[in-house]
């Protein structure tokens, strides 16, 4: 994260998710890209293309996602398996 005078940011990461996608089971990684606005965090990712094992391998997709602080997440994620 890049934090600017104001307690705004932009960030950049990758993150490993493991677990189960349209009934299937395996890991992948998503390229995150967002900002902070000082209240939320918001932003895209990115399936990393060929990041997905087991019954996961060569999933696709993109997606978005919305974090306010100290409240839920909105998340969603459009992806080909």
């Amino acid at each position: 994260m890049a934090y600017r005078p104001d307690d705004t940011a932009d960030y950049v990461g990758l993150q490993r998710i493991t677990g189960t996608l349209g009934g299937k089971s395996g890991t992948f990684v998503l390229s995150t890209a967002g900002t902070f606005d000082g209240q939320a965090a918001s932003g895209t990712w990115t399936v990393l293309v060929g990041s997905g094992t087991e019954e996961l391998a060569g999933l696709t997709g993109t997606g978005t996602f919305t974090a306010p602080s100290g409240g839920e997440p909105t998340v969603s994620l459009d992806y080909d398996l």
